[in-house]
């Protein structure tokens, strides 16, 4: 393969990454699978339909001139990548924002940048706006039950044996990479 056609490959495959990564994005604008009402779930969903729609695209294209340079090789690599990068991004970036007491606490000095806080009023507003206003305590219970790691009976919440498998999971990683456990044994 001549340094031309390397150079072409790789205009390519980054034209792919720009229009999937697009397409994903774009997606979230739709009223596509909007049933699906945990965001990271949702999300997932949107990112392999795009990935599916990028997957048709190259093989149109494949078939119908570039045989010389793309081929299904290139198909698998791209869209592999094409996926992982985003999936990486999203559950990084977005999801985080969706969830993150960090991001909130944050968003809060910033819109009250004008004052300083103490860690007692930054503790009452998180309780008051984050946990309380937000309603974060139903969204994560009901993410959970959605999820299967925890069952809902009368308003009454317990854990499944799916969830016990995942408190197991998230242990061993804690032991593994010597995290902090006080949200895995509190």
């Amino acid at each position: 393969m001549s340094f031309k056609e390397i150079r072409l490959l790789i205009l390519w495959h980054f034209q792919f990454f720009v229009i999937g990564t697009g397409l994903f994005i774009l997606l979230f604008y739709t009223p596509l699978f909007e049933n699906i009402t945990v965001f990271f779930y949702r999300g997932i969903v949107l990112l392999m339909l795009s990935c599916f729609m990028l997957a048709l695209v190259f093989l149109f294209i494949i078939k119908k001139q570039h045989r010389k340079i793309l081929n299904y090789r290139d198909l698998i690599i791209s869209i592999v990548l094409i996926f992982c990068i985003n999936l990486v991004f999203f559950t990084h970036v977005p999801v985080t924002a969706d969830r993150s007491i960090s991001v909130f606490l944050l968003g809060y000095m910033d819109n009250h940048s004008e004052r300083k806080f103490s860690e007692n009023e930054i503790t009452e507003v998180f309780v008051d706006k984050y946990v309380y206003k937000n309603n974060s305590i139903s969204k994560r219970l009901y993410e959970q039950i959605v999820t299967g790691n925890i069952l809902s009976q009368r308003d009454e919440y317990g854990i499944t044996k799916q969830g016990k498998f995942i408190m197991r999971i998230y242990k061993f990683i804690a032991e593994v990479f010597d995290i902090d456990d006080n949200n895995f044994s509190p």
